[in-house]
This record gives structure tokens, sequence and C-alpha cells, in this order.
């Protein structure tokens, strides 16, 4: 394991008060019994009154149809990610991670148009950005709102890919931005855990990026600017693998800590045709992953920790809604799951 837990054993007073304050809410979150029986439930009914007796949400009372359900689920995020910005004393640290949210809404207004009517109804959850300034800032193309380490370059990317109809090209490198600022800022504030957490999310997206275009058929200079640098594999190990073929590929990484998601995410695309398998993979190694430092006392990567299951949670619980609402077997929702929490 490229993982040295001992070093994670970060303490910060300032955030005792916080940390006790997330212990409470993760006595809601869903735990894999739960998980069991949403997916077993008969209909939409009995879904919304095992939540109910879960007591997850204060407003599950006023759900009646599925629609309820899908507002509140995303009022669920929207209220985390709000909580955790009052919660922080680091806002520079959080807001990194609370970005990628931002980097989202923007990717949506990418490909919907920045002339579309249907702008709001794309954007996700506020975060750092109010999405009213980030419509209006693409809207203008005037990049004042993004904060000033991401702003050039995103301006760039914005005229020479966007402006020229590369949308693809434009989400990726806005991917990839991300991943690199956060990852260098983190090292230089001296967050390991945090550091170490960007590091598997530039892994996790090089490989991502790698399989994509593979199948894609993409010249490998090309990939070569959608490598992320920063990751605990060496980006020219990443290009290497890309000159394999996909039964190589995976090889190449049998000594890995992604094996897993490599060659089950590969055997799954070969069989079906589809990256599923590959993305739920990543979802269950980043809960593994944070829960590493589930039992700190007071730290901001606890609160980084709680954001990341939170959202593969309602992630689940939207899976199922959508499974129930048409009519998939148990087995076809319990497919497109990633793991709970615990």
């Amino acid at each position: 394991m490229f993982i040295d837990k001992a070093s994670y054993m970060e303490y910060n007073p300032k955030y005792l008060f916080a940390v006790g304050k997330l212990r409470v809410y993760e006595r809601k979150l869903i735990n894999k019994a739960t998980l069991t029986q949403l997916v077993e439930c008969n209909g939409f009914q009995e879904l919304v009154s095992i939540l109910s007796e879960r007591n997850y949400s204060d407003n599950i009372s006023s759900v009646e149809k599925p629609k309820d359900l899908e507002n509140l689920l995303f009022d669920e995020m929207s209220n985390t990610i709000g909580e955790i910005k009052k919660l922080s004393h680091d806002d520079e640290v959080t807001n990194l991670y609370l970005f990628r949210y931002d980097m989202q809404n923007l990717k949506l207004l990418i490909k919907t148009g920045k002339n579309s009517e249907d702008i709001n109804h794309a954007l996700l959850y506020r975060s750092v950005i109010d999405t009213e300034n980030l419509e209006d800032s693409i809207k203008e193309e005037i990049f004042y709102v993004f904060p000033e380490s991401l702003r050039d370059r995103i301006k760039t990317i914005w005229l020479e890919e966007v402006q020229e109809g590369n949308l693809q090209e434009a989400e990726i490198l806005l991917d990839k931005l991300w991943l690199e600022t956060g990852c260098r800022y983190m090292k230089d504030s001296g967050q390991i855990f945090l550091r170490d957490f960007f590091s598997v999310l530039i892994d996790l997206y090089n490989l991502k990026v790698i399989l994509r275009t593979k199948v894609m058929n993409y010249d490998s200079e090309r990939v070569r600017g959608y490598i992320a640098e920063g990751g605990f594999i060496d980006k020219s190990v990443m290009l290497n693998s890309y000159n394999m073929e996909l039964e190589g590929m995976v090889k190449s990484f049998q000594s890995s800590d992604y094996n897993k998601i490599i060659k089950q995410g590969v055997e799954y695309f070969e069989r079906y045709n589809s990256f599923w398998k590959f993305e739920q993979l990543c979802s269950d190694f980043l809960i593994e992953f944070v829960n590493i430092v589930k039992f700190l006392a007071a730290s901001v990567s606890v609160l980084i920790r709680y954001l990341v299951i939170k959202e593969i949670e309602l992630k689940n619980l939207q899976a199922i809604l959508i499974g129930k609402n048409n009519g998939l077997s148990t087995e076809q929702i319990r497919q497109n799951l990633g793991c709970a929490y615990a």
C-alpha cells in the first residue's frame, strides 16, 4: 500500500465541535443493512417509510411522490455543503474541495450552451460560487468569479476549447485543472491526508481518462495533455499503459492498489460496453480511503470525508429511486449501487 496511515494522525482542537457534530449526523447515514432494505422494498411508498423510520431527514414526512424525494435528496446535499462551510476553520482547504461542484456546474453550462434557457435547471449545488454569478460570468465571458489560482487557466480553456467547440476536451481539462491545483495546495499547506486524497483522485481520474480515450482511439500525444500530475502513479506509467491493449493495461496495474478497479472495470466493459462498474469501484475505493480518518477526534479531513460519503450515499438513493420508478428488478438496482459507508 502507498498509504502511511500513521502520518494521518492529525489533530486540530478547533475541529472538536465540528467533528462532534458530524458524529451525530453520521448516525443518520445509510448503512449496508438499510441500503439492502431499500433495494428490496416493494415500491416507492415502502422506500419512503424506511427512510422515515431512519429519521433520514427533517422533511421526509412531506414526501408524497418521487419528485418530492428527488428534491429532498438535492436539498440534503446542498444543506451538507452549507454545513461543511460553516463548520470549517480553514476556508481555503474546504473551498478547494468544494470547488469541484462549481466545476460540475461550469461543465453543465458548457453542455447546455451559454444562451440556453434551461441553464438554471441544469445547475447543481451552490458551492463556493453563487450559481447566478457563475451563469452571468459565463454569459459575459468575464471570469472574475473564479479563484485567482484557477482564473487564467479557466479563461484559456474557455477561449481555446469551448469557443472552438471542443466541449469534451474542455470538460477533461477542467477536471485536470481542479485536481492539480488542489493537490499542490494541500502539499504546500501541509495537509498530509488531503494531499494524498487528491493524489488518489488524480490516479482515478487518469485511469478513467486512459480507459475512455483508449476505447475512443485518441492519439497518444493528445492524451498526454489530459493526464494530470501529482498522483501516486507517475504520469509516464499512465502514458505507457495507454499504448498497450486492454489486456496489457490490466497487467501493468496488477501490482498496484488499483488492480481490482482496472481488472473488473475492463472485464465489465468488454462484456457490457459500459464503464459503470469502473465508476462504482472508484466510489468504493474512495469510501475505503477516506474512512482511514473516520476516528480522528479533530481535523478538517473529517469534514471532507463526510462530504465524500454523503455524496455517494445520495447517488445510491437516487439510483434506487430511478430503479423503482423504472420497474427494475432488485438485482438490477443492486448492480447500480456503490457501497455504503458502514
